[in-house]
């Protein structure tokens, strides 16, 4: 299709969306994920029974309180040693449990790989889980020309992608991206802790701006890595996706050429250039969901 003498928005089918910093281009699409998250009673039941979050429990005392019949952390609330332990840990939990305590005692004893970490998907409502992925210019400070959010909803996952037409208006879309961080109680990314939000950290000092709000943080990267790191060549999303999830992109923009494709649009104006970077972005975040889906169907889900 020749895109020559087409406006952005229109190329694109985008919108133009003002705030406070000016205009960046949004675009807006429903794909249909089946996207299957556990229960919040089994979530909870998995959480609960895993008594190695207690101080001092280890491999040996876990299995010997377990063939005494304690299989749950309230039931350590009668155990004459544990007891006190397990109040201390119920109590900072709370009831109904809450997600950052609980993603708190996880990250402290366990790694960012282990599957209960999952689990903390249930104790969240949808609207809240925020998929997402960047696109940039480069590595070490480059700007950010393009952002892909997702939520879950009941017909899928709705993603919100805000493209920078230009460098000046970076700033305008960090605004939009600090709202839809501002609405999440939980990020999903892949590499994302690694790089997408750390580029996203400086490119907001960049500019002064602070972020207003700090979500929990779950890279599916990590999560791959422990499920997949034997099964596959590598873990680069586009193998995962290929080997596992049966997708096979045709005609796939690299994430490496998207700085050549940006400047030959801001050099020709043509908009042309922007269609794979978009449609690159959109099915990056779109197999986050597919791939959350695969690791909660794993028989080692419940950890």
């Amino acid at each position: 299709m020749c895109y020559q003498y087409q406006d952005v928005c229109d190329s694109l089918h985008g919108k133009v969306r003002r705030g406070e910093f000016g205009d960046c281009l949004t675009i807006e699409r429903l794909v249909v994920v089946d996207l299957s998250l556990p229960s919040k009673v089994s979530s909870q039941h998995a959480l609960l029974s895993e008594l190695r979050l207690i101080f001092g429990i280890g491999s040996s005392h876990n299995q010997r309180l377990r063939e005494e019949g304690y299989n749950s952390i309230p039931s350590l609330l009668t155990h004459p040693r544990w007891k006190e332990a397990a109040s201390t840990l119920l109590n900072r939990w709370e009831r109904p449990l809450n997600p950052a305590q609980v993603h708190a005692t996880l990250s402290h004893w366990l790694p960012t790989s282990h599957p209960l970490f999952l689990h903390l998907l249930s104790l969240i409502p949808r609207a809240r889980l925020l998929f997402f992925d960047l696109e940039t210019l480069g590595l070490g400070g480059a700007p950010i020309i393009l952002a892909a959010m997702a939520r879950p909803s009941k017909e899928g996952i709705r993603i919100t992608q805000y493209l920078a037409r230009s460098l000046d208006e970076e700033i305008a879309l960090l605004e939009q991206i600090n709202q839809e961080i501002v609405e999440a109680s939980l990020l999903l990314s892949y590499n994302g802790k690694v790089f997408d939000w750390a580029v996203l950290q400086e490119r907001f000092a960049y500019y002064g701006l602070r972020p207003d709000h700090l979500p929990l943080h779950i890279d599916l990267l990590h999560h791959a890595r422990r499920a997949f790191r034997n099964r596959l060549p590598d873990l680069r999303l586009g193998t995962v996706e290929e080997r596992l999830l049966g997708i096979r992109r045709e005609e796939d923009l690299p994430s490496e050429a998207v700085p050549e494709y940006y400047s030959a649009y801001l050099e020709s104006g043509n908009p042309g250039p922007l269609v794979p970077i978009v449609n690159h972005n959109r099915q990056d975040v779109e197999t986050l969901a597919l791939l959350l889906d695969h690791l909660l169907r794993l028989p080692d889900h419940a950890g």
